[in-house]
């Protein structure tokens, strides 16, 4: 069950370093949804890395050994010495980008995917992650902890970090949705409708994008059967959402168009350089990704620089 729409945030960290985007998106969405947020918490996974200077000349068939007190003792101090203080700046930052929720700080050891979708599943509506831009095939091969997550069936949303050089407005107030009147879709469409009316200040424009798959809908296309009554009503379901959530019907614009859609979309965000992308996920492995295709996929490999919230149904 999907706690309530962006309610409580996990954010995993790995240091301050590479923290501040992070720490500045949560800031301006604090700013908009204000007391809505109930929780904030920060996320480290050691995965390990503890052991790694401690374990070169210890048998490890020795049975037990990760239970002992040597164990223990060098856990506790690897956290105290090298963790707390990390977690505590990334607590800095996010109080520095006027983040005024609770915030509390979670230290786990493990697989960083794996304790990230289980930490996330227990009551967390929202994650926030920086990523690393990998080919679709060193995705699988090699992995990242961005992509991993995303291949997971989690019923959080997932937002991505964009690029904030030069950047002073909420990324939202320029922004994206997609459409295709599926659970998904319909679920990024009420996500984004909540976020964009705690921050209706600052949106400028909206833009609800409708593709026509070609792969789908090509036969009939080519009969002149066009199916624009249903691109239509999808479109109308999604402004009046828009519309029901205080944004205002002058900022909002309609994109119906007919091809890939994965191509289409890149191309209107493209348009649109600093704008926000909300777009619907489905949980699919990464093997069948490569095979199958996936839209939203394809944005977060070529849009490295843009925001983009990815949203599952409940």
């Amino acid at each position: 069950m999907k706690s309530k729409i962006l309610s409580s945030f996990l954010l995993p960290v790995e240091g301050p370093e590479t923290f501040a985007r992070t720490a500045w998106l949560m800031g301006m969405i604090d700013a908009g949804l204000g007391s809505r947020i109930e929780k904030v918490s920060l996320l480290h996974v050691m995965a390990g890395k503890y052991l790694s200077t401690h374990m070169a000349n210890v048998d490890v068939r020795t049975e037990f050994v990760l239970e002992s007190d040597l164990f223990k003792r060098l856990k506790n101090q690897h956290i105290q010495q090298e963790i707390e203080p990390k977690m505590q700046e990334a607590e800095q930052l996010l109080r520095k980008e006027g983040v005024k929720a609770p915030i509390d700080i979670r230290i786990e050891d493990g697989d960083p995917v794996g304790r990230i979708a289980e930490v996330s599943g227990s009551d967390y509506s929202t994650i926030i992650m920086e990523r690393r831009v990998l080919s679709p095939l060193k995705e699988v091969l090699v992995g990242s902890v961005t992509a991993g997550l995303l291949h997971r069936d989690i019923h959080a949303s997932v937002y991505l970090v964009g690029k904030i050089e030069g950047r002073t407005e909420c990324p939202a107030g320029r922004c994206i949705i997609a459409v295709d009147g599926s659970a998904h879709s319909n679920a990024a469409v009420t996500e984004a409708a909540l976020l964009l009316g705690g921050c209706s200040a600052v949106v400028k424009e909206v833009t609800l994008v409708h593709v026509l798959d070609a792969a789908r809908f090509g036969e009939e296309v080519e009969q002149g059967k066009v199916p624009a009554a249903a691109s239509d009503m999808i479109l109308s379901d999604a402004k009046k959402l828009l519309l029901d959530n205080g944004v205002p019907a002058d900022i909002i614009s309609e994109v119906a168009r007919f091809g890939d859609p994965a191509g289409v979309i890149e191309e209107e965000i493209n348009k649109r350089p600093n704008c926000m992308v909300f777009m619907g996920r489905r949980g699919r492995n990464a093997i069948s990704e490569i095979f199958m295709g996936s839209v939203s996929r394809k944005i977060v490999h070529h849009c490295p620089d843009h925001f983009v919230a990815l949203i599952a149904a409940d």
